[in-house]
C-alpha cells in the first residue's frame, strides 16, 4: 500500500491493493480484514458512516477510511485478504501532520555588549519539514512579555547571533514553524544575559496639542515602552516656543510613562512650534526629535451672525423651516479657535430658553466665500407649532453669541391617529364609538370620519362609509346604525385638518342578537400605522388596508374607560 500523511482532523483513506489479484484467482470466497499496528481493526457496520473507520469497495478494491485523523492514529495500518488456502497482505505506513514539536536544550553560549549566541536542539518534526526558528526574548522584569528577534533562522540550522536592547536582564526561548504550524515555545534558558545602558534611539511619536483647556498650552505624545529606555534615569524633554521665536522654552518631565504636558499662557489659539525629546542619564536620544506645529487653547468665538432670515425661496412644509444667512469668514480671528461648522438653535413659544434644542451643521463647505449666502434646513418639527430658531458659529469646544432671532409657524399637517378608541355599546344592529383626540393633532381637527368593513376570515369587504362619519371637535362618540346581527364588522376612524386625513385607527366589533356591554364584548382594540389613509376614498376593495395596521396598547383602553364620564359632559 502506498503510505499516507495527512493532518489531524482530515480523512486519511489506504487502498487495498491485493483484493484485484485475489479475485484474478478464480476464486468466488474473499475475506478482507484491515489491521492497525498488527491488531485487527473491528468496524461496527451499523456505525460505519459516522464512526472513525469505514471499510468501503472501489473499482472492486476495498479502502479504508480513517476519519477525522488524531495523533494517536499515526502507525502502520495492513490489509489482510484470504482466498481459501491461501493469504496476503499489504502494509502502509499514516503520518499525522502537525506543528513540531518545541525545541530543546536551548543555551545562551555567549553575551557580550549588545550581542548574545545561542544554540538549540529541533524537535520532531512531526511529518512536514521545519522550515524556519523564531527567536523571542523577555526582560527578567516582565517575564510575560515576549518579544520576537526580527529575523529568523531557517529551519537547518540551530545557533545564531542576537542584538539585544540595552539597560536590561534578558531570556530567551526558541519556537519552530513547518507548514502545519508553530510549535509550542522552548523552555526558557536558564542562563541570562545583561546589557549595558546607552542613550535612548528614538523620541516619542504622536505628537500634538490639545486646545481643550483655557489659559493652556497642552502638548501630549505616545509614550514610550520600557524596553525603550535604555538606561536609568528616563524622561521627557519638552520644548515650545511661538511661531516665529528664535529661543525655546523647555521643561523636563518626569515619570517614565507620562504622556502630557501642560504650559499656561495667555494667547488664545495662538500657533507654536514643539518638540519632545526622550532622555535619561546617559544623554538625549540618538534620534533628532522632529518640530511639530500645534495651538493653545481655544475660547468662545466672538463672531456674531448677519442676515440670518427664513428662506423666502422655500415655503415652509408642516414639518420643515428653511434659513439662510452670510457665511462667515473660518479664519476670522474673532473665531478663538478652528471653524467647524453653525449650530441652529430652537425652542417653542412657550418653553424657556434653557430648553433650547440644536442642530448642527458642520464645516463641509471650504468653496463658500465670506458673505455669500449660506441655506439650511431644520426638519422634523410638530406641524402647527412657533418657534424661534437662531443660530451661531462653532468652534472646536464652544460656540459663539447668537444671531438675531427669528420666529417661525409651521403650517398645519396631517393628524396622528385618535387615542382610546373603544365600542361603548354593541347591539345586533348598531355600534357606539367613543375615542379621545389624537396626541398630535398637528392642526385644528375639523372633524372625524368614520367607515366600516365586515370582516370574514383574514378578508376585509368594500369600505362604507358611516351616515354618522362627518364630526365637529367636540363630537368624539358616533353611532353605527343598520348592521347586521351576529356578524364581525372592522370600523376606522380618522381626524381631518385642513391639510387632509391623518392616520387611521381600527378596532374589530361582532354586532350580537341582544344589547350587551361592551365591557364584555370581547372587543380587540387596535392603531394603524402613520400611513395617510386612502381607504375612505378608493375603490371598494380595501382588503390590503389593513396590513399597514399595528396593534394599539391595552392600557389606553384602560385610560379610555377612566375618562369616560368627563367625555360624557361635552357630547
Amino acid at each position: 500500500m502506498t503510505d499516507v500523511a495527512a493532518q489531524e482532523g482530515d480523512t486519511a483513506k489506504f487502498l487495498c491493493p491485493i483484493t484485484t489479484l485475489a479475485r484474478n484467482l478464480g476464486k468466488n470466497q474473499i475475506t478482507v480484514y484491515w489491521t492497525f499496528g498488527g491488531r485487527r481493526i473491528e468496524i461496527d457496520p451499523d456505525m460505519e458512516e459516522e464512526g472513525h473507520y469505514a471499510s468501503k469497495a472501489f473499482e472492486g478494491r476495498q479502502v479504508l477510511v480513517i476519519n477525522k485523523i488524531r495523533t494517536d492514529d499515526e502507525g502502520e495500518y495492513g490489509c489482510v485478504v484470504s482466498v481459501s488456502d491461501w493469504t496476503g497482505k499489504a502494509v502502509g505506513k499514516l503520518t499525522v501532520l502537525r506543528a513540531p514539536d518545541p525545541p530543546h536544550d536551548v543555551r545562551v553560549i555567549s553575551c557580550y555588549g549588545n550581542t548574545a549566541e545561542l544554540s538549540w536542539q529541533p524537535g520532531k518534526s512531526n511529518g512536514a519539514e521545519i522550515q524556519l526558528f523564531v527567536l523571542q526574548y523577555t526582560l527578567k522584569e516582565k517575564p510575560d512579555t515576549w518579544f520576537d528577534f526580527y529575523d529568523e533562522v531557517s529551519g537547518d540550522k540551530n545557533t545564531s547571533y542576537v542584538e539585544i536592547p540595552p539597560y536590561g536582564t534578558y531570556m530567551f526561548r526558541v519556537l519552530a514553524r513547518n507548514a502545519v504550524g508553530v510549535s509550542r515555545p522552548s523552555t526558557v534558558t536558564s542562563r541570562e544575559c545583561t546589557t549595558p545602558p546607552d542613550r535612548p534611539d528614538r523620541n516619542p511619536i504622536n505628537v500634538l496639542t490639545k486646545t481643550d483647556k483655557k489659559g493652556f498650552l497642552v502638548i501630549e505624545w505616545e509614550p514610550l515602552p520600557r524596553l525603550l529606555f535604555h538606561g536609568p534615569g528616563f524622561c521627557y524633554m519638552v520644548l515650545w516656543r511661538r511661531k516665529g521665536s528664535l529661543a525655546w522654552n523647555s521643561a523636563v518631565v518626569n515619570g517614565t510613562f507620562a504622556s502630557r504636558y501642560e504650559h499656561e499662557v495667555d494667547e488664545i489659539y495662538g500657533l507654536f512650534e514643539v518638540q519632545v525629546k526622550s532622555k535619561n542619564d546617559m544623554g538625549e536620544a540618538h534620534q533628532p526629535a522632529f518640530i511639530y506645529l500645534g495651538r493653545s487653547f481655544e475660547a468662545e468665538p466672538q463672531v456674531i451672525i448677519s442676515g440670518f432670515q427664513q428662506d423666502p425661496s422655500r415655503p415652509f412644509s408642516a414639518n420643515t423651516a428653511y434659513f439662510k444667512w452670510e457665511h462667515v469668514d473660518p479664519e476670522d480671528k474673532r473665531m478663538n479657535g478652528k471653524f467647524r461648522g453653525y449650530k441652529l438653535l430652537y425652542w417653542k413659544w412657550n418653553d424657556s430658553e434653557n430648553n433650547k434644542k440644536h442642530v448642527f451643521i458642520p464645516d463641509t463647505f471650504p468653496s463658500l466665500e465670506p458673505g455669500s449666502q449660506f441655506k439650511a434646513a431644520l426638519s422634523d418639527l410638530p406641524a402647527y407649532s412657533t418657534f424661534h430658531v437662531q443660530v451661531v458659529v462653532v468652534n472646536t469646544h464652544y460656540h459663539g453669541p447668537p444671531s438675531d432671532t427669528v420666529q417661525v409657524f409651521t403650517p398645519e399637517g396631517l393628524p396622528d391617529a385618535v387615542q382610546g378608541l373603544f365600542a361603548v355599546t354593541v347591539t345586533s344592529e348598531s355600534v357606539t364609538l367613543r375615542w379621545l383626540p389624537p396626541d398630535r393633532p398637528n392642526g385644528l381637527i375639523l372633524g372625524y370620519d368614520i367607515g366600516y368593513q365586515i370582516v370574514t376570515g383574514n378578508n376585509l369587504g368594500p369600505m362604507v362609509k358611516a351616515k354618522s362619519s362627518s364630526m365637529t371637535l367636540t363630537s368624539l362618540q358616533a353611532r353605527v346604525d343598520n348592521l347586521k346581527p351576529n356578524v364581525r364588522y372592522r370600523f376606522s376612524i380618522v381626524g381631518r385638518t385642513q391639510a387632509g386625513k391623518g392616520d387611521v385607527a381600527y378596532i374589530d366589533v361582532r354586532t350580537t342578537n341582544r344589547t350587551i356591554s361592551a365591557e364584555t364584548s370581547g372587543s380587540t382594540l387596535f392603531r394603524a400605522h402613520n400611513d395617510k389613509p386612502s381607504a375612505f376614498d378608493s375603490s371598494p376593495d380595501n382588503s390590503s388596508w389593513s396590513s399597514r395596521c399595528r396593534s394599539y396598547l391595552p392600557l389606553v383602553y384602560f385610560s379610555a374607560l377612566l375618562v369616560f364620564h368627563n367625555i360624557v359632559a361635552i357630547l
